[in-house]
């Protein structure tokens, strides 16, 4: 990205939540606290400092089918941070006092995740939807879980599954190709990892090319290798409803949807948009603004390598939920059995296509979009043919769709005050 003076670079994964069994349910998340508290050359504070002394942004995220460490700095201050992430991953002490004095730490913020409604309200649609499947379960696991994880529980889950061919290296910012390569390179090395057999495993093309020099730049398609066979899972239609003193009730209406780098992708986020992706999607008029029922309605998606869902959200009065309700498969199934007009898919179309090109004028989007490339074996379509996809989606496509999504088993998650709302 000529003439930008930041970087975006992430350490990548390609092992969530979704990889851990019943036995080591939190080990996902609670390593990516642990990575923050020291290295054989660094104890947590100087960690701490040496992000901020940057003045930019680093933090990191555990998702049901990947983990992320990352950063965005100076390109002036790229090879330290380079350095101190993969320093962080690769050698991080992961002690045991640190380990106990964390587990507090995870609780408190598994408690506040349960006073928060809208997270209870996903959480429960999982459960809902997912079964026993390991994507049921929180990415945190629960609080009863993290109180019994044991230290080795956690050495065993980096050890196995925090290396190649799982991880990628992925950057995008102002640095050229070939200098964050050489900073790569330069932080394997000072991390003891720089040796021939290491460099190999790190960028080997047999091992789906996931590697440190493969991340960086465009993506080849390649995939990186999540931890062992995934059961693919099964929807489970149903109702649920966790019962909170709330002043308003969380409704999460949806279906099977679609998976990650599905051939109908771009369909789905035309379909997306136009039913709940905005002020002037169907869903928000009909509503919110033309019946004042709901102050949030929109449409709301999960993507996952081999699975998908589609949902419908929004949050009002118990009062409201059933007419919110009925309104949002009303406006679900007029889309499914009339096609929109070609004038209102220009209109989205327009939509999609400057957010996109605005997204990818943030480092951290691209560096997002490079790894995700990577780990899912999506290829790398330029913000052009990315456009001409979404151009190319017929008014047709979507009424199809909507009608294929209307015809799939639902389930309905609640959260908030007792109410008889239900699914008609």
């Amino acid at each position: 990205m000529p003439g930008l003076a930041s970087e975006t670079i992430g350490i990548w994964v390609a092992a969530g939540s979704r990889d851990e069994s019943t036995e080591t349910a939190g080990s996902t998340h609670f390593l990516e606290h642990m990575l923050f508290k020291g290295t054989p050359t660094k104890d947590a504070k100087a960690i701490a400092a040496a992000f901020d002394r940057t003045g930019g942004d680093s933090n990191a995220i555990t998702a049901k089918e990947l983990t992320c460490y990352f950063s965005r700095c100076l390109v002036t201050d790229l090879s330290d941070i380079t350095a101190l992430l993969v320093d962080m991953v690769s050698n991080s002490n992961l002690d045991a006092e640190e380990f106990e004095r964390e587990r507090g730490v995870i609780i408190e913020e598994l408690a506040m995740s349960a006073d928060d409604p809208g997270d209870v309200l996903f959480d429960d649609f999982d459960q809902l939807i997912f079964g026993d499947h390991p994507l049921a379960r929180p990415v945190g696991a629960t609080k009863d879980q993290i109180r019994v994880l044991g230290h080795h529980t956690l050495l065993e889950h980096h050890s196995t599954t925090y290396v190649p061919p799982r991880l990628v290296i992925a950057a995008a910012g102002g640095a050229t190709h070939d200098e964050v390569l050489g900073m790569v390179e330069d932080a394997l090395a000072e991390a003891g990892i720089g040796s021939e057999s290491a460099s190999h495993a790190w960028d080997s093309p047999a091992a789906g090319r996931p590697a440190a020099a493969a991340g960086v730049g465009d993506a080849t398609g390649g995939k990186a290798h999540a931890r062992g066979a995934r059961e693919v899972p099964q929807f489970h239609s149903g109702r649920s409803h966790t019962v909170k003193d709330t002043e308003q009730l969380g409704i999460l209406l949806g279906c099977e949807g679609l998976e990650e780098g599905h051939p109908d992708r771009f369909v789905y986020s035309v379909l997306l948009t136009m039913l709940g992706g905005g002020m002037s999607s169907r869903l928000f008029q009909s509503v919110r603004e033309e019946r004042g029922l709901a102050y949030a309605v929109n449409c709301v998606a999960s993507q996952f390598t081999d699975f998908g869902t589609f949902g419908i959200y929004a949050g009002c009065t118990p009062e409201n939920g059933q007419a919110v309700v009925n309104l949002a498969l009303a406006e679900w199934d007029r889309l499914a059995q009339e096609a929109p007009s070609r004038s209102e898919v220009d209109a989205i179309v327009s939509q999609l296509s400057g957010s996109m090109v605005l997204g990818l004028e943030s480092s951290a989007a691209r560096m997002n979009r490079l790894a995700r490339s990577e780990i899912f074996g999506i290829p790398l379509e330029s913000p052009l043919d990315l456009i001409e996809r979404v151009r190319s989606v017929t008014a047709e496509q979507v009424s199809t769709m909507a009608g294929d999504l209307m015809s799939r088993p639902k389930s309905l998650s609640l959260v908030g005050p007792q109410t008889d709302l239900a699914l008609p």
